[in-house]
């Protein structure tokens, strides 16, 4: 099923499907309704109930202020490309009575332009500029799950968690920093069904690869300060695994070539046979091992220059790092907003390797306890958009006493707090 073909997601008869899936979401039987919606929906509706609780209630944004929102407007990266996504896209959004939005990697909206009539109408849903619009605050959209997935994204009707947005179907693409791949920001279309026509998502991607391109020109400022140099594999945040090589190209690592890659970054000295099989296989798998070795070293040599597998000990020679390596130097060094940065979530979280189970504990327990410990409201409000922040009432307690009394923040800090603790009991 694909929600370009607006006519289908956009009918009745599929609004329908969604809305029964909807009302019985909350029931002991509701796995098959959200077999028939689409599995990127079910999954952001899965985790919007954990943040939000049942489906149903109107959710409002929490905003940032005025002064805050220049702030950050000033200081973004998007900034400077604003006049080419004005060409591309908000100029026939307007024609079309859509708007565009522009936010940051938090899911915050920076500038929302296009159709004036259009926004008069979004601005009675909070879609303004200031707006939180990840799921963390408004549960499922095309900004806030496409901010989540690292995908585009487009979501119709009732496939919004929050009802308030049930008249709206928007789309969104990710915007990503070329040096290391880390998600930058979003931009997104919002309005009726043309939201979704088969023509919105190659709009988006065109404008998004202009702007990746005026940033690897050099035309504009990059994203991000002083990128890594050499190939940065991306195991963080469970996408499939990848590779951003020295030569601007991307290429997907198979998932066995994933775990030794991230287990050797991580041994920096090296692992002899014995170690690294333990480490991935749990028990002796010497010939598959090295047959895997072998498939992997080819690989090397022929898609990644300047990067070589040797062997007695098995370590990696040249400039290849893993963002969860990253991550821990960052942790290392007391950056705890950069070590946020780098690690996008949980390290190979489909991998059962027992080496990789090991470093993803350790990376998720370092970073808590930093954000714990360390980091400043941003930052700890950054960490509870995660999954693994959902529940933990720690965090939450903390973000609670670190908030200023006039903060829109308080209130989900509030309500999660209070959600946690009659769950305990």
């Amino acid at each position: 099923m694909t929600l370009s073909l607006s006519g289908h997601l956009s009918g009745a008869a599929y609004q329908r499907v969604v809305e029964r899936a909807r009302g019985e979401l909350a029931g002991p039987d509701h796995r098959g309704m959200l077999g028939q919606i689409r599995a990127e929906v079910a999954e952001s509706w899965r985790r919007s109930l954990v943040v939000h609780g049942g489906l149903g209630k109107p959710l409002e944004p929490r905003l940032v202020t005025d002064s805050d929102l220049r702030e950050v407007r000033q200081g973004h990266p998007l900034a400077p490309v604003l006049p080419i996504i004005r060409r591309l896209l908000v100029e026939p959004a307007a024609d079309a009575s859509l708007i565009v939005a522009v936010g940051n990697a938090e899911g915050h909206l920076l500038w929302v332009e296009g159709d004036d009539q259009a926004r008069r109408r979004a601005d009675a849903m909070g879609f303004v500029p200031g707006a939180d619009w990840s799921e963390a605050s408004m549960g499922t959209s095309a900004p806030g799950t496409a901010l989540y997935s690292g995908r585009p994204v487009q979501v119709s009707r009732a496939e919004h968690f929050n009802p308030v947005v049930h008249p709206w179907s928007c789309s969104a693409v990710p915007l990503r920093d070329p040096a290391d791949g880390r998600i930058v920001g979003v931009i997104d279309l919002t309005g009726g069904d043309e939201a979704i026509s088969p023509l919105a998502l190659p709009l988006l991607k065109a404008a998004a690869e202009a702007v990746h391109s005026a940033w690897r020109e050099h035309l504009l400022p990059s994203p991000v300060p002083a990128p890594v140099r050499g190939s940065i594999l991306h195991v963080t945040g469970g996408l499939p695994p990848r590779l951003a090589g020295s030569d601007g190209a991307w290429r997907e690592i198979p998932g066995k070539h994933a775990e030794i890659l991230t287990l050797l970054t991580w041994h920096g000295a090296g692992l002899d046979g014995a170690e690294l099989e333990e480490l991935v296989y749990g028990y002796d798998a010497g010939t598959t091992l090295r047959a895997e070795v072998h498939r992997l070293r080819r690989a090397l040599e022929a898609g990644v220059p300047g990067v070589a597998l040797r062997a007695r000990p098995y370590r990696l020679e040249g400039a290849l790092a893993t963002d969860a390596v990253l991550a821990r130097e960052a942790l290392r060094r007391g950056e705890v907003s950069v070590a946020l940065g780098r690690a996008a979530g949980a390290v190979l979280p489909r991998s059962a390797a027992p080496g990789i189970v090991e470093i993803r504990h350790h990376l998720d327990l370092a970073l808590r306890e930093a954000v714990l410990e360390d980091a400043g409201i941003e930052d700890l409000w950054t960490y509870l958009a995660r999954p693994e922040a959902v529940g933990d009432f720690e965090l939450w307690m903390t973000a609670l006493k670190m908030l200023p009394a006039d903060s829109p923040r308080r209130a989900l800090a509030v309500s999660t707090v209070e959600r946690l603790e009659a769950e305990a009991h």
